[in-house]
């Protein structure tokens, strides 16, 4: 009898499920156990009872009243999140103070999901194992720590694009399931908006040498879904298919959020890059009196400390680089002229819209190894979120 071949790939499977779990246990013990700041759960259990708004006044959140003086309101951000979490809120239910919790719990899940989406892309790109180790564990636990461990309203939604846009790139360096990739890219961006800009980088994995291709108008039938689906939500709240109700939300203090110091330029303008710029590359943690001495500021700290490998990815080479490079900066420049630079996060938040992008230029410029840079620079990401969320969930930062 012939003994069987072990299947050269099994390891590396074992090291994607590895990953994918550890990272769902340090993404589910180091997330917040609280509820109350959640609009997804809610918003998942009213598009289950046919309705487009929560039915319920709750002034500490960003919610658009409705018109009719009911108390109902409106989320202002896009809806897939509360699609993902459907089928949660329809087994179990929803119970307010209790149901909110499945966001926290589905946050982790779908982050481990992520770990393993960003693991086979390298993968898929021909990335050896030990290199595509080194940056899978700097996409796990930097950023995406943060980002999947806190959960929240804004967190969720940045989670669940990430998922969807992993899953669309991963397609797409596949050259497979075009209409499924369109499909994905679209619920990325009805997570969160700018991540829907990464689609020149698709439309050129998914040309015919260059070329003009059949499998781009699928990707495109795909994109139309979502796109007309979200369209029509907001068509149906506040009569434009342009307007997702952020300009309505209400500030105690000032009448809307748009009166707020931050946004004194309008909710968009370059005038805000600075302050981006300073968020991404300056910004450091608060000397204070007594241990632990140094804590993180409330509204972030530079991902030159906390997320350092990602500037390895100018390292890039190859033909599809300048494609990758073109929507990094697309999905970035909403973000950067936004008056709102992430708020309370550690790291900055935002830069999780362009990550996946820029793990697959990671993953071009190691393709046979990690450098020793490289590795520390992962290495000092990850001890410095270690820190941070401990230091948030022990001490608090300072506002």
């Amino acid at each position: 009898m012939i003994a069987e071949r072990p299947d050269p790939a099994e390891p590396e499977h074992l090291v994607a499920i590895g990953l994918a779990l550890f990272a769902l246990v340090v993404y589910w013990f180091t997330g917040p156990a609280g509820a109350g700041g959640d609009q997804y759960v809610p918003l998942a259990d009213a598009f289950l009872h046919g309705r487009l708004s929560i039915p319920v006044d709750r002034p500490w959140m960003e919610l658009v009243p409705v018109p009719d003086g009911s108390g109902a309101q409106y989320s202002p951000f896009p809806p897939a999140p509360a699609l993902t979490l459907l089928p949660v809120v329809a087994l179990l239910g929803f119970f307010p103070g209790v149901g909110e919790l499945y966001g926290n719990v589905m946050s982790a899940v779908i982050g481990a999901v992520n770990v393993a989406l960003a693991w086979y892309m390298l993968a898929a790109i021909g990335v050896a194992v030990r290199p595509r180790l080194v940056i899978t564990t700097g996409f796990a636990f930097t950023t995406h720590w943060w980002v999947a461990g806190m959960a929240g309203t804004h967190h969720y939604a940045a989670v669940v694009a990430t998922c969807f846009l992993l899953l669309a790139l991963l397609l797409a360096v596949r050259g497979r399931w075009p209409v499924i990739a369109g499909l994905s890219l679209g619920l990325a961006a009805a997570s969160r908006l700018p991540t829907g800009l990464a689609l020149p980088l698709l439309l050129v994995l998914y040309a015919n040498r260059w070329r003009p291709s059949r499998a781009q108008l699928h990707l495109l039938l795909g994109l139309a879904v979502p796109a007309v689906l979200f369209a029509a939500y907001n068509v149906a709240r506040f009569g434009s298919p342009f307007d997702t109700g952020y300009a309505h939300i209400p500030s105690g203090a000032t009448g809307l959020v748009t009166n707020e110091p931050w946004f004194v330029h309008g909710l968009v303008s370059p005038l805000y890059i600075p302050r981006h710029l300073y968020a991404i590359f300056i910004q450091g943690p608060v000397v204070v009196d007594g241990f632990p001495y140094l804590k993180p500021s409330l509204t972030g700290l530079s991902l030159t400390l906390s997320a350092p490998f990602l500037f390895w990815a100018v390292k890039a080479r190859g033909p599809l680089v300048a494609a990758a490079w073109l929507p990094v900066g697309l999905v970035l420049l909403p973000d950067l002229m936004h008056g709102s630079w992430g708020f309370a996060q550690f790291g900055y938040r935002f830069m999780l819209d362009a990550v996946p992008l820029l793990l697959l230029l990671l993953g071009w410029a190691y393709r046979e190894r990690a450098s020793w840079s490289l590795i520390a620079a992962v290495t000092v990401g990850v001890a410095v979120h270690a820190w941070g969320i401990w230091v948030w969930n022990v001490y608090q930062p300072v506002s």
